[in-house]
Parts: C-alpha cells; structure tokens; sequence
C-alpha cells in the first residue's frame, strides 16, 4: 500500500523527519556527529526512502509491540483505542511502512496543540511533543554532544561533583558526557593544587573564593567559570583549555580575571555589591585584539577594565532576575579603538578611553542604551531607532549616526501627552552645534524641510512639546526631517509617509540646544 508522506512544518522542517524518528522509535536524540550524518542522508535520499530505511531496523517487533512503542514514545498512552487503531493500520498497510507511520503519528501529534472537541484530550501531549522536538534539535545540533541522550526526557543528564578542602583531581572518567557541575561552595574548596578534566559536554564550575586570595587550578574541558569572590580576588586562567565563558558571580568587591585567552568570553552577573572587575587578556600585542564581554543583572556598582584591546564586543543580557530590566555598569578600556554594544537588555554604562574612536550600539535589540562618553576626544557613535536611547557626549568633534528612523523597526512614539512624547525621543547630551554632527537615517528616506523663520517662530510658541511637534509635522510635510526649537532644546522630527504627526515617526531631541547650524546635522 502506497503511503502519503506528511508535510512536517515545525521549527526547524529540513531536520525535522530526522528528529521525529528518533524520538518515536529511540526516545532518544542522536549524538552531533550522528545526527549530521542522519541528516546528510536524509536530504540524499528523501524523506520517505529515509523512513522506510529508519523504520526496518524494527521489522523484527509485532504490529501491536511496534504501536506500543512509537505511541509510547509519543507520550499519549495508556489509550487501549488508540494503541489498537494503530495495530490495525500498521496491518493494513504492512509494517514495512512503519517509518512513515511514525512520521504521520508525530506530525498529526505536532498540531493539536489548539485542538478541540474529541481530539482536545491529546493538547497537553502535543505541547509536550513539540516541546521535545525542540529540544532534540538542540541537543543533536550541539557539537559537544558526542554521545546519545539517554532515553526519556531530555534535560540536565550531567553530575554534580563537590571539591574538597584537599588536593582534588577530577578526571573525565569521574564526569559525564552531558555537561555536568563542579562545586566549590566553601572558601577554600578550589585551589591552584586542583586539577579538574570535566570531558566531553557544556561543563560549569561554580566556586566561592575568599577575599585576597590568588587561585589558579588546572582546568580542561571545563568550558563554564562562575566567581563568588571576596574583595581582592585573582582568578587566573593560565592552567585552563577550552574555557569559553567566565563571569564573576555577586562580587563583595574589586577582582580580577587573569591569563584569559581571547576566545573567552569575560562577565559580569548578578552583581550584589559589585566593584571593578580588571580582566588581564593573554594573546594581546597584536594591532587588532578582540575581547568579548557581557552583563547580566549588573546593578550599578560595577566596573569592567580592560587593557589592550583594540574592539571589545559588549553584550547586555538578561539575567535570572526578574526585577533587574537594566543591566547598569561601566566600561574602562584604555586601549580600544571601537566599543561594539549588542544585546537584548537595556544598558546604562559610562565608556572611559582616551582611543575609543567609535562606539557601535546599532545591534542593541529594543532595549534602551543611556551610554556616557568620558575622558574621549571625538567619536562616532551609532544608534539604531528602537528604543529612547539617551547619549551624553564627550570632548571633541563627536558624530551621532541613527538609521531606521521614522520606520517600521523605530520605537512608536507616545503621542497620549505631551511628556509621553518626550520620553519616546532619542536624547543626546552636550551636542555642540558647529562642532559636533547628528546623521539621520530614515526608512523613508526623509530629506530636510526648509521651513522659514515664520513658521519656526510659531513651532517654538506652541504651548507644548506636542503641540509643537504636531505644527512641525505638517510644516514640513511627508518623508521630511525638520529641526525646530522649543524651549531651551532643538529637536529634528522625523516624519514618515504621512504628513500628519504619527507615532511612526521618530523624534531627536538635542538637550541644550538653542541654536542648530544646518551643517551639524543630515537627514537620507
């Protein structure tokens, strides 16, 4: 009997049939290596070839045992009805055809997660199903997983090992292939005598050091570091390979990273009291060095110094803490030339350096950056329009570039008040007109209105900053850019396709500003 093949459509569809058969016929998830090999055979040959292929190995099980298992895996028994309308099927079509039957289960499964009437009872499997399929996706496509997952739900399949006061050595036949935790939860625990090998998987090493101590044990394949550190604490990285992720944890004051390679990233978490950290990288000389840093629930107190690098990427993440929406720290680098800020969390931070020519925010992902420039002489700063980033220049000739203004991507302006309006606007500090430039960039490509002294005269009398704005759209009419005073500050709307004042446009406001030199500013 010739069998229709079903039309997968989750996430991830090319891989999709590959995740499906393993996860009806194994309740397992294949290793990378293997799963890239499944995956390289299934587009060679085609998805039914591949089931039929996937299913034979099971030829040897009943019609009934085969439904028990692929429905089992399925997560959708006990159900005597069902288990036996399957035996049948399976009959009737032949159990040759058992692959594609198991794509059709776990495809028919995968969209009833809205189901109603009779089928309603199979919505808590199919949400469980699906999330499951996601989670074997990343599982197999994650290049440390070099063995199977045990059968059954996936997750944290690692062990927790517990250091000692003594010399430890932990070897990779003491940890899992599954990403596993070393502890070291009493001063002490962790010292330069311990030698750690966490082996294959994601491995994390969480320690608490004592103030004033230097610890530098000899790590390998341990890929996470996290550092509850006293004040005055030294972590030295110089024994460790493949160490790809280091963050100090809830610091009670100053520490330091040493000896870290450039392939690590180095951050800040769930900072409590917090200080500065001073990262020492090893590798730098170079004229191009790159570092990556991040921070997650930085509260304030914090600091980041780093020497000799030319880009530092910084990226402000969200952290465990739900009541942390701000991630609030400094940034020191004497050396660099270009400070790069990604990122899905807001992020307020002074940047401290003499060399920093250009600071790059356009990837920061609509959350707000209220960034300070200190002890910099001339900088080009980008900013994308998705949120009201505030900027407070620094000496020198300074260039502020904002792209997607006025565009689907740009923060919706509050039109509700006047205040709600100004908070919607991208503010920038200590601009100098004649010195300093503001480039704009719009979706619209908004040229400059050249409004006259009339006009500009009644824009600067409107009894609000809405008001004024709302005169200042239809003075200068569709696709247009116009700067205009109101009260002690310049501001330049830029509208969209609409002549009319909408919460589409986008609005720059130059604090201080009485007077605006058309040179300073463009509008594309």
């Amino acid at each position: 009997m010739e069998l229709a093949m079903p039309k997968v459509s989750g996430t991830y569809p090319l891989y999709e049939y590959v995740d499906i058969l393993n996860r009806a016929f194994h309740d397992a998830s294949p290793s990378n290596a293997s799963y890239n090999n499944q995956v390289a055979q299934h587009t060679s040959i085609g998805s039914k070839a591949f089931a039929l292929q996937f299913g034979a190995s099971f030829a040897g099980l009943t019609e009934d045992e085969l439904s028990a298992k692929i429905l089992g895996n399925l997560g959708v028994l006990p159900n005597t009805g069902l288990q036996t309308a399957v035996k049948e099927y399976l009959v009737s079509v032949g159990k040759a055809n058992v692959g594609i039957v198991a794509l059709q289960l776990g495809d028919i499964l995968s969209r009833l997660e809205d189901a109603t009437g009779d089928m309603a009872v199979y919505k808590a499997a199919a949400v469980a199903w699906n999330a499951e399929l996601e989670a074997s996706f990343a599982y197999s496509v994650n290049p440390a997983n070099v063995v199977s997952s045990p059968a059954g739900p996936l997750g944290d399949f690692g062990k927790t090992v517990s250091l000692t006061s003594g010399d430890d050595a932990i070897t990779s036949a003491q940890t899992t292939p599954w990403g596993d935790t070393i502890l070291a939860p009493l001063n002490g625990t962790l010292s330069s005598t311990d030698a750690i090998d966490g082996g294959f998987g994601i491995d994390t090493l969480k320690a608490t050091l004592a103030a004033d101590v230097v610890v530098a044990p000899m790590l390998k394949s341990v890929e996470k570091v996290l550092i509850t550190a006293g004040a005055g604490v030294e972590f030295s990285a110089t024994g460790a390979t493949g160490l790809t992720d280091l963050k100090v944890d809830a610091a009670a004051g100053p520490a330091t990273f040493s000896g870290v390679g450039l392939a690590t990233t180095v951050g800040i978490q769930n900072s409590g009291p917090g200080g500065a950290l001073t990262v020492k990288f090893a590798g730098t000389g170079g004229p191009a060095d790159s570092a990556q840093v991040v921070f997650a629930d930085a509260m304030g107190n914090d600091e980041i110094i780093v020497a000799d690098i030319e880009t530092l990427n910084v990226n402000s993440a969200a952290g465990t803490l739900a009541a942390i929406t701000t991630n609030q720290a400094r940034i020191t680098a004497a050396q660099a030339e270009k400070i790069v800020i990604g990122g899905g969390q807001a992020l307020t931070t002074t940047v401290t350096g003499g060399k920093v020519a250009v600071v790059d925010a356009s990837a920061i992902f609509r959350a707000k950056l209220d960034l300070t420039l200190a002890g910099t002489q001339g900088v080009s700063i980008a900013l994308n329009s998705q949120a009201a980033h505030k900027v407070t220049l620094g000496a020198g000739a300074d260039t502020v570039s904002i792209i997607g203004l006025a565009g689907l991507s740009a923060q919706n302006m509050d039109l509700s008040t006047a205040a709600t309006l100004a908070a919607s606007a991208i503010e920038v500090i200590g601009f100098v007109s004649g010195t300093d430039r503001v480039q704009l960039a719009s979706a619209s490509i908004a040229a400059k209105a050249a409004p006259g002294s009339s006009e500009l005269a009644s824009i600067a009398a409107s009894s609000s900053l809405l008001a004024a704005a709302t005169l200042a759209a239809t003075t200068a009419g569709a696709n247009k850019a116009i700067a205009f005073r109101y009260g002690a500050d310049t501001y330049i709307l830029v509208n969209d396709g609409a002549a009319a004042l909408g919460e589409n446009d986008s609005l720059v406001k130059l604090a201080g500003v009485t007077a605006l030199a058309d040179a300073s500013w463009t509008s594309v």
